[in-house]
C-alpha cells in the first residue's frame, strides 16, 4: 500500500468512497439473498459466497481507511490484513468451484426434466437464464486476487501505479457485481414467494391479519394489526395470545362463535379467530375486518324494522278504532231508525186514541207500507231529497196530519238529505209531544248559511224537556256539516237548523 500514500487526495478520497458504497451494496446483497429463505446446497453456497464478498469489500475499505488513518498519524507502514486477504481469496475460490459444481448439477437435472416434461421447458429454463452467483463468485474471487499481498509485493517497485490500478479494478468489479445482483435479487422477489413477498403482500391486505403459535409467539401480522393494536389498546403487542384474550375478548360484542364485534370511537372491527396448519403445527390465525359501512347499514336497517314495527301498532290500533266507530255508528244507525219507527207507531196510535177510534187492518197495512219506504229511502245513499220530503209529507197526510212547506229547498245534496232527516224527527217530536196537527217548514238563506225552521200549533210542554235519542241525532247529522241546531218553547215549538252553504261532511 506505499505507492497509495503518493496518490492525490482526490483520488484516495474516490477510492475510499467506492470501498464504503462497495461494502454497503455487497451487505444488501447478502439481506436480500436471506429473505429467500431457501434450504437447497445452492442456496447456502450463494449465501456463503455472499458473505465473504462482504468480507472482501470490508478488507477494501480497511486498507484504503489505513491508509488515511498512517496520513494523519505521519508515518507509512506496511500493510496489514495479510492473513485475512489470503483466508478471504482462499473461501472465494473455494465456494466458486463449490457452487460451480453444484450448478451444473442441477442444470442437468433439468434438462432431464425438460425433455420429460417440455411443457414447463420455458419456465425451467428461464431458471437458469441468470445463474447469479454461479458466475459472480468466480469474478469477485478474481477481485479479490486482485488484491491480495504477494500481487502488491510484485508490482510495487517496478510498476509504482499497478497496485493502486488492480485495487481500483477489484473496487469497480466488485460494485458493478453487487449493484447487478442487487437488481436480479429483487426482481426474483417479486416475481416468487418468498417471507419478503408474503410479508409485502400481507401489509396490502386491507384487513389486519396476524398468525402465531399456541403460546403467543407472532410468527408474522401485518402493518395494520399493528396500527389496529395502538388503536384498540395504545400499544403493540409481542405476544398474540395476550392479545387476543386480554384486550380484544373482554371488550367486544360476541358475533357468534369465534368471532368478535370490537367497537372504537371512530371504526368498527370484525376478528375472525380460526386454527389453522401450517405444516406439522397448529398455529391461531386473526382477521380483523374494518365492518363500519355495514355497521351502519345494520344500524339503519334495525330503526327502519322498529320504525315499522311502531307504524304497524298504530295501524293495527287505527284499524281496531275504525272497527269500534263503524260499530258505534251502524248501533247508532239501527236504533235511531227504530226511534223513527217507534215514533210513527206511537203517532199512529196515538190519534186513533186522540180521536176515539180503532185502527183497521188497511190502516196498519198502509202505516207499514210508508214506514219501509222511509227507512229505505234514509238507507239509499243515492236517494233524492226532495222525494225523500214528500214521502214524509205523504206519510203525515195520510194519518191527517198537515206540513206545509215554505221557502227554497236547498241545493246540496248533503246539506238537504241532513235537513229531511231533521225534519222528520223534529215533525215526529211535534205531533208525538205536542199533539200537533200541522207542522210549518220554512227554508232561507241568510248570511252564507242555510236556514231550515220548524214549528207547529201544538201545546206548549208542561215540564221541562229533556234532549233523547232523536235531539242527538238531529245534533250529531248538523255537526258533521259544521252546522248548529237551537230549540226554542217561547212562544211555541220552534227548532232551528243552520248550516253553511258550503258546509261537506266531516267524515
Amino acid at each position: 500500500m506505499f505507492n497509495f500514500y503518493f496518490l492525490p487526495e482526490a483520488v484516495r478520497l474516490i477510492l475510499c468512497l467506492l470501498a464504503v458504497i462497495n461494502a454497503g451494496f455487497a451487505a444488501l446483497v447478502l439481506l436480500l439473498h436471506l429473505y429467500r429463505r431457501g434450504r437447497s446446497p445452492a442456496w447456502r453456497l450463494s449465501g456463503a459466497a455472499a458473505f465473504f464478498v462482504l468480507c472482501q469489500t470490508v478488507l477494501n475499505a480497511a486498507l484504503i481507511a489505513q491508509v488515511y488513518q498512517n496520513i494523519l498519524d505521519g508515518y507509512i507502514v506496511a500493510s496489514e490484513y495479510i492473513i485475512a486477504r489470503y483466508v478471504v481469496f482462499a473461501a472465494l475460490a473455494v465456494v466458486s468451484v463449490q457452487l460451480s459444481v453444484v450448478r451444473q448439477g442441477e442444470q442437468r437435472k433439468t434438462e432431464t426434466n425438460d425433455r420429460e416434461q417440455s411443457a414447463d421447458k420455458t419456465s425451467r429454463t428461464a431458471v437458469l437464464r441468470f445463474p447469479h452467483f454461479s458466475i459472480i463468485p468466480g469474478i469477485a474471487c478474481f477481485a479479490s486476487f486482485l488484491t491480495l499481498p504477494f500481487v502488491e509485493a510484485l508490482t510495487g517497485s517496478a510498476f509504482p501505479a499497478a497496485f493502486p490500478a488492480a485495487f481500483s479494478v477489484s473496487l469497480a468489479i466488485l460494485l458493478a457485481g453487487s449493484i447487478w445482483l442487487t437488481v436480479k435479487i429483487r426482481d426474483e422477489l417479486r416475481a416468487s414467494i418468498s417471507g419478503l413477498s408474503v410479508k409485502q403482500a400481507m401489509d396490502s391486505l386491507g384487513a389486519a391479519v396476524i398468525f402465531y403459535r399456541k403460546n403467543g409467539h407472532i410468527l408474522m401480522q401485518n402493518n395494520k394489526m399493528q396500527d389496529l393494536m395502538l388503536k384498540t389498546s395504545g400499544r403493540v403487542f409481542y405476544n398474540g395470545k395476550t392479545y387476543l384474550d386480554t384486550i380484544v375478548i373482554p371488550n367486544s360484542e360476541s358475533a357468534g362463535r369465534e368471532n368478535y364485534v370490537y367497537r372504537v370511537p371512530d371504526s368498527v372491527w370484525q376478528f375472525s379467530v380460526r386454527d389453522v396448519i401450517m405444516g406439522k403445527r397448529t398455529v391461531t390465525r386473526i382477521i380483523a375486518t374494518d365492518v363500519t359501512e355495514q355497521d351502519k347499514a345494520a344500524a339503519v336497517l334495525r330503526d327502519r324494522h322498529d320504525e315499522l314495527n311502531e307504524q304497524q301498532q298504530k295501524l293495527k290500533a287505527f284499524v281496531d278504532n275504525i272497527e269500534e266507530v263503524c260499530r258505534s255508528e251502524e248501533m247508532l244507525r239501527v236504533k235511531t231508525e227504530i226511534h223513527d219507527t217507534q215514533n210513527k207507531r206511537l203517532i199512529t196510535l196515538l190519534l186513533y186514541l186522540r180521536y176515539g177510534e180503532l185502527p183497521d187492518s188497511t190502516s196498519f197495512e198502509s202505516l207499514k207500507d210508508s214506514i219501509l219506504k222511509s227507512v229505505y229511502a234514509k238507507a239509499d245513499p243515492m236517494a233524492d231529497p226532495r222525494a225523500m220530503l214528500n214521502i214524509i209529507v205523504g206519510e203525515y197526510e195520510s194519518i191527517g196530519i198537515k206540513i206545509r212547506i215554505d221557502g227554497s229547498f236547498p241545493f246540496e245534496k248533503d246539506i238537504a238529505i241532513v235537513f229531511v232527516q231533521v225534519l222528520q224527527e223534529a215533525a215526529a217530536n211535534s205531533v208525538r209531544h205536542g199533539y200537533a196537527s200541522e207542522v210549518y217548514v220554512s227554508f232561507m238563506d241568510e248570511e252564507s248559511k242555510h236556514i231550515m225552521r220548524v214549528a207547529d200549533n201544538g201545546t206548549r210542554p208542561v215540564t221541562d224537556v229533556k234532549e233523547g235519542v232523536g235531539i242527538a241525532n238531529m245534533r250529531r247529522q248538523l255537526t258533521e256539516l259544521s252546522g248548529t241546531l237551537s230549540i226554542a218553547f217561547t212562544p211555541g215549538f220552534t227548532l232551528t237548523a243552520s248550516v253553511p252553504a258550503d258546509g261537506r261532511r266531516t267524515r
